[in-house]
């Protein structure tokens, strides 16, 4: 078996063990209860438990109650007892026949509150910045009167804080996920076939990316231009790249719960003397990103060195918000690489490198790389790009 598909070994339960210690020490320090999550980010983060059709369906929702002292309990619907026991760690349960529109599970959420040792008076939920809910926003407004007198304040803090640092075996499944696409990129100039589309591309990519080892491929944007894309966002389209265009492929492959995030540029026939400026002032902002990814440094220091490299390689002041962000159990994470992001950088962060350059109105080339810090810098978790930018003959 080809060693890109030998499976990982499992989380062991310790690993489990000292998430749930991680956030119990945030949880003191921002003076919570306990956290509850919903979401499968953060759900499997702390319990383990894995599914695919949870996340796929609204019908159904699942709860995860971390205490800061006490016992971690799962409130999950009945038909789902023999996937959890397989899956997580945790093995107390509480559980409700699902679907009940009526009551999802609020009435046993609202019990596990009211028992716990309670110091802060306050449980942490699922309401900051760059998270989101796994039941409805109704649910919500009435468990917040139902769980009095605790309040219901903000816990993002506490999770964004015990997700932004890997372990080994975390950064060994984004690496993963990185290797296979990178397997994949180098062998989609052989296999392209004239007249494909940026959808034929797409899907060539992500079914290549699974028989390589991926689990699913879920975001595979694939744009096509005449030097250049129009933005990061359309796409792909059942648009033709013919000579003279640039593609880029933005690739987030998931192995075993976490994500890749990474681009790769390719050329139909030898890319223009302005592609090959902007390309190569790319990679060298890139390598400036890299040698200011390190411990002690801001993720606002990274986006400074790489907006440097450009300007000076005289393409001025960046127009993007950011160059890269953490990477993770999503494929954006905190921190994010721009101006007035002072979160420093410490060993266990995974990060991607991306700067890009405006070549006009609605054109623009990005370039990215996915990195874990060290103890004395950083480590590429993709193979770096070639400095010369990729070309599929015509």
């Amino acid at each position: 078996m080809p060693a890109s598909r030998r499976e990982l070994p499992r989380f062991s339960r310790a690993e489990f063990e000292a998430r749930a210690e991680c956030a119990r020490r945030l949880m003191t320090k921002s003076r919570l209860d306990a956290v509850l999550v919903s979401t499968e980010a953060n759900l499997g983060y702390l319990s383990g438990f894995t599914s695919q059709l949870p996340w796929l369906t609204p019908a159904r929702p699942w709860y995860f109650l971390l205490p800061r002292v006490g016992r971690p309990v799962g409130i999950i619907p009945d038909s789902g007892v023999d996937a959890w026991r397989a899956t997580s760690w945790v093995t107390e349960l509480r559980t409700w026949r699902s679907p009940n529109p009526e009551n999802e599970g609020l009435d046993l959420i609202a019990a596990a509150i009211g028992s716990l040792k309670v110091r802060y008076g306050r449980v942490g939920f699922e309401l900051g910045p760059e998270t989101r809910l796994g039941f409805p926003v109704a649910d919500l407004l009435r468990l917040k009167d139902m769980i009095r007198p605790a309040e219901m304040v903000d816990g993002s803090g506490v999770l964004r804080a015990a997700r932004m640092i890997k372990s080994p075996a975390e950064i060994a499944r984004i690496r993963r996920a990185a290797r296979i696409a990178c397997d994949a990129f180098d062998a989609l100039p052989d296999a392209f076939e004239k007249g494909w589309s940026e959808r034929d591309v797409m899907r060539w990519m992500q079914a290549e990316t699974l028989l390589r080892g991926a689990d699913k491929a879920p975001f595979m944007m694939v744009r096509s231009g005449a030097g250049a894309i129009s933005s990061l966002y359309l796409g792909p389209t059942g648009r033709r790249p013919k000579r003279g265009d640039v593609m880029l492929i933005d690739a987030g492959c998931v192995y075993d719960g976490y994500s890749c995030d990474f681009d790769r540029l390719f050329s139909f026939g030898p890319p223009t003397d302005e592609v090959k400026r902007a390309h190569e002032a790319l990679w060298r902002a890139t390598e400036a990103g890299l040698a200011a990814a390190r411990p002690g440094n801001t993720a606002e220091a990274v986006f400074l060195a790489q907006a440097k490299a450009l300007e000076e390689a005289g393409w001025g002041r960046p127009k993007m918000g950011r160059f890269g962000h953490g990477l993770g159990r999503i494929i954006t994470e905190p921190p994010s690489n721009k101006l007035g992001d002072k979160t420093k950088l410490r060993p266990g962060m995974v990060l991607t490198i991306e700067p890009g350059v405006s070549l006009g109105p609605e054109r623009m080339l990005v370039h990215e790389e996915n990195i874990a810090i060290t103890e004395d810098g950083c480590r590429l978790l993709t193979r770096r790009a070639r400095r010369r930018m990729a070309e599929i003959e015509t």
